[in-house]
């Protein structure tokens, strides 16, 4: 089970309730600059920032700006403040950014985890069922990794590195903390 923001709906039809919520994190490209500006994509402790370049020219930031979701998950739209928050930011950290324009700007729908870190592995009492859900924004970073360790787990191979990231360890997350989980603004729980 790896549906993305979508996970919660699919392990609730097995009587899982997963503790994930869909957040909408917006893009935003750039218009093309001088290719090679900017090679690592990086970031900022006092700054809310993803930013990248493609190898195109256009800057590529996130950085957890949230959108809108719309009440049946398959659609969002962005904030203007989100936009103007999030181009701010880049701008600050790398002022090229600022003499471009905004080509584009949307938002991919994300599944948030109780406690931020992704669900990998199997639980119990549920042969056959592998579940990798709740990157919290993490999953195009650890991928591979994740990929290679998912398939080890579905044939049997010894997976030590998916230990804390187990699904049952929902069985340890008392009831006041799913409920506040379920209840507080999507935007307080993309924050962190």
């Amino acid at each position: 089970l790896a549906a993305g923001a979508w996970s919660d709906d699919l392990a609730s039809s097995v009587g899982v309730r997963l503790p994930i919520r869909t957040a909408a994190l917006q893009m935003l490209l750039s218009t093309p600059a001088a290719a090679g500006l900017l090679r690592p994509v990086i970031g900022a402790v006092h700054l809310q920032l993803s930013l990248k370049q493609l190898p195109s020219g256009e800057f590529l930031l996130g950085g957890g700006w949230p959108g809108d979701i719309a009440t049946d998950r398959r659609s969002f739209s962005v904030r203007s403040n989100s936009i103007a928050g999030n181009w701010a930011a880049a701008s600050e950290l790398l002022p090229v950014v600022g003499n471009q324009e905004i080509a584009r700007s949307w938002c991919g729908l994300e599944a948030i985890s109780i406690d931020h870190v992704p669900f990998i592995g199997s639980i119990s009492g549920l042969p056959g069922l592998t579940i990798a859900a709740g990157f919290s924004g993490h999953g195009f970073a650890i991928s591979p990794a994740v990929g290679r360790a998912v398939a080890d787990h579905m044939v049997g191979k010894s997976t030590p590195e998916l230990d804390g990231l187990r699904p049952d360890r929902i069985r340890r997350i008392d009831v006041a903390s799913l409920n506040e989980f379920f209840t507080e603004p999507v935007e307080r729980l993309v924050a962190g």
